[in-house]
C-alpha cells in the first residue's frame, strides 16, 4: 500500500529526486554530477564503461546538456531557457542548443484544475464561471490555460497552476544549488560563471513566477504605460477571479503575428504592424524602463483595426534610470559604429576582469565595427552583431547585468519577428531616435532641479546617519575591533599616503559637517518670509552667501595645501 504523499518526509523526497537527477546526468556522461551529489555508489564502474561506449556519449556536449535538461523536467527547462539569454557567460554553441528548449508539457487532468480553482476562489467552479472548457488551450511547466466565461458573459482565459509544482520546484532548486556549490569548488569555469549566484537568481525569479498576482500586476502596469496609445492593447485582469495560483484575464480575439498569410488576407499593413510592435518595445525599454521579456510569435496578436495585443507577462525586464541611459548610449554607439563609445558603455554597466587589457578590447571592438562601416543599418543583422559582441566579452571576461542581456535577447527576437513581417525592417535605426530623445531629455535644464533635490536629500540622510557611524567606529577603535586591510608595495610610502589621505578626509569631513549644519539652519530656523533686512537681501540670502563664502575659502585652502 502506497504511503500518502503528505506523510512522506521532505528529506526523503529530496533524496529520491537527487537519485533521479544523478541518474540522468550519469546516463548522458556528466559523471561529476553523481559525484557532487555523493551518489556514485549507485553507479558502478561497469555502468560508467557502458555510458562511455554508448552512441549518446559521442554526441556534442551542448546536445547532451540540452537532453539532460529536457529529461529533468520543468524546473531545469526554465533554468536552461534563462541561461540561453546569457551569451555573455556561456559559449555560443551551448546558447544555440539551449534556445531550442520548449516549455511545453502534457496537461494535467481537469479534475485537478477544478479542485485548484475552487480552493483558490472559495466557491464551486460553476458558480465562479458561466462556462469553463475542460480541455486546455495551452500547457506549460508551471500551469495551463483554459477558455472560460464570467457570469455576465465576458470571455476570459484562466491560467491554473499545476498541483504540487511549488514543492517540486523547491526541491529541484535546492538540488541545483547543491550542484552549483560543488561545481564551483571543482571547476574554474563554474566559478567564472558565478554558478551559485545564477542559481540563486533563478530561484528568486521562478518563485516570483509561481505567484500569479505578480503577472497580473505586470499586466496592469503595461496597460497604464500604454493607456494613451490606441495601437497597443493589454488584456484586462479580473482581480476578483485572480489569486496566487489562478489568473483570470480578458480573452484576446485576433490573429497570431506568425500567421503572415492570414494577416495579408485580412488586408492588414505588415509594415505598419512592424513599426507599431518595434516602437512599443523601444518605448518599454528606453522610456518606461519596464519591458515585456518574451516577445515570441505566440505572445503577440493583431486584433480588429490593426491593434496589436500582447499576452503573457510572466517574464519582464526592469531597468533603472542609469541603465536606461546606458542602453540609449549602447544604441547610439551601434548606430554610429563607434567602438570607443561602445567600450565606454561596457565599462559603465559591466563587470570587467581587473587584468583585462582595455586598449586591446577597444582595438578589437574597432575591428569588429569596421566590418560594418560600409554597410547600411538595415543590412546589419542585430543577432550577428550581438553574438560578436558577446564573444568579445567572453574573451575579455566581461560579465553583463541580467537585464541588459534580457534586453538584447528581446531585441534579437523582435528583429526576427519584424523581418518575418517586413524583410526591410531596421531595428537599430528605428531605436536611434528614441535613444537620442532620451539623451536630450536628460540634458534638459528642467531636470537639474530634481537632481539637486535628490542630492540634498541624500546629503540629509548621510548627515543623519553620520553620528551613529562615527560612534560605531570609535567604539571599535576603543575595543580593538577595527580592522584595516592594506595592500602595499612599500610600507613607508603607504603609511605616508595614508596620513595624507586621512588629513584630506578629515578636512573635507569637517567642512561637510559645517556646511550641512548651515544648510539645515537655513532650512529650519530662518523664517519662511523673505523680507529684505540689509542691502535688499533676505536673511536666507545672507545665510546662503555665508555658506558660499565658506565653501570658497575651503577650496582655496585646499589648493594652497597642494590639493590636500
Amino acid at each position: 500500500m502506497a504511503i500518502p504523499e503528505q506523510f512522506v518526509p521532505d528529506f526523503y523526497k529530496k533524496y529520491v529526486r537527487m537519485t533521479a537527477v544523478a541518474s540522468v546526468f550519469f546516463k548522458h556522461g556528466f559523471f561529476w554530477a553523481a559525484e557532487a551529489l555523493e551518489l556514485t555508489r549507485l553507479f558502478p564502474r561497469k555502468m560508467r564503461e557502458r555510458v562511455l561506449a554508448s552512441d549518446e556519449y559521442q554526441l556534442p556536449l551542448p546536445v547532451r546538456l540540452r537532453r539532460v535538461i529536457e529529461e529533468l523536467g520543468p524546473t531545469y527547462v526554465k533554468f536552461g531557457q534563462i541561461l540561453s539569454t546569457r551569451p555573455d557567460l556561456i559559449p555560443p554553441d551551448i546558447v544555440k542548443e539551449l534556445s531550442k528548449l520548449q516549455d511545453e508539457v502534457s496537461p494535467f487532468p481537469f479534475e485537478q484544475v477544478q479542485e485548484c480553482v475552487e480552493e483558490e476562489l472559495g466557491r464551486p467552479l460553476d458558480q465562479a464561471y458561466k462556462s469553463f472548457s475542460r480541455a486546455p488551450i495551452a500547457s506549460a511547466s508551471i500551469g495551463q490555460v483554459h477558455e472560460a466565461a464570467l457570469a455576465d458573459g465576458r470571455e476570459v482565459v484562466v491560467k491554473v497552476q499545476r498541483p504540487n509544482i511549488e514543492k517540486i520546484i523547491k526541491i529541484d532548486t535546492e538540488i541545483m544549488l547543491d550542484l552549483a556549490v560543488k561545481a564551483e569548488k571543482r571547476f574554474e569555469e563554474a566559478r567564472l560563471f558565478n554558478l551559485v549566484e545564477r542559481v540563486e537568481e533563478f530561484t528568486k525569479t521562478i518563485h516570483q513566477e509561481l505567484d500569479y498576482t505578480n503577472e497580473g500586476q505586470n499586466a496592469d502596469r503595461f496597460r497604464v504605460n500604454f493607456e494613451d496609445d490606441d495601437s497597443i492593447h493589454i488584456p484586462f485582469v479580473y482581480w476578483d477571479y485572480t489569486t496566487r495560483r489562478v489568473l483570470t484575464m480578458e480573452y484576446i480575439h485576433g490573429i497570431k503575428i506568425k500567421d503572415k498569410e492570414k494577416l495579408v488576407a485580412r488586408g492588414y499593413d505588415l509594415t505598419y504592424l512592424t513599426e507599431v510592435i518595434a516602437n512599443a518595445y523601444i518605448k518599454m525599454i528606453l522610456l518606461d524602463g519596464f519591458f515585456h521579456g518574451d516577445p515570441h510569435f505566440g505572445n503577440i496578436f493583431v486584433t480588429e483595426g490593426q491593434v496589436v495585443a500582447l499576452i503573457d507577462f510572466g517574464m519582464v525586464g526592469v531597468v533603472d534610470p542609469i541603465m536606461k541611459k546606458n542602453m540609449a548610449r549602447y544604441f547610439i554607439s551601434l548606430v554610429n559604429k563607434d567602438a570607443t563609445a561602445l567600450v565606454e558603455v561596457l565599462e559603465e554597466i559591466a563587470t570587467i576582469a581587473p587584468d583585462a587589457d582595455r586598449d586591446a578590447l577597444t582595438r578589437e571592438a574597432g575591428r569588429m565595427m569596421q566590418k560594418y562601416s560600409d554597410v547600411s543599418l538595415g543590412q546589419i543583422k542585430l543577432e550577428d552583431l550581438v553574438m560578436e559582441l558577446y564573444n568579445l566579452g567572453m574573451k575579455y571576461k566581461i560579465t553583463l547585468p541580467g537585464e541588459f542581456t534580457l534586453m538584447d535577447k528581446t531585441l534579437v527576437t523582435l528583429e526576427g519577428l519584424g523581418r518575418h513581417l517586413d524583410p526591410g525592417f531596421d531595428l537599430v535605426g528605428t531605436a536611434a531616435p528614441a535613444a537620442r530623445m532620451l539623451f536630450r531629455r536628460e540634458l534638459d535644464f528642467r531636470q537639474f532641479g530634481g537632481d539637486m533635490v535628490r542630492t540634498f536629500l541624500d546629503l540629509r540622510d548621510l548627515m543623519a546617519a553620520l553620528p551613529r557611524r562615527l560612534d560605531r567606529i570609535s567604539k571599535n577603535i576603543e575595543q580593538g575591533h577595527l580592522k584595516v586591510r592594506i595592500e602595499m608595495d612599500s610600507y613607508v610610502e603607504t603609511a605616508r599616503s595614508m596620513v595624507d589621505r586621512l588629513s584630506q578626509s578629515f578636512n573635507r569631513l569637517s567642512m561637510s559637517i559645517v556646511l550641512a549644519a548651515l544648510l539645515i539652519v537655513v532650512a529650519l530656523i530662518l523664517p519662511d518670509r523673505d523680507s529684505a533686512v540689509a542691502f535688499g537681501m533676505s536673511l536666507r540670502e545672507i545665510a546662503l552667501g555665508c555658506v558660499l563664502l565658506l565653501s570658497a575659502a575651503w577650496i582655496i585652502s585646499l589648493f594652497r595645501s597642494g590639493g590636500k
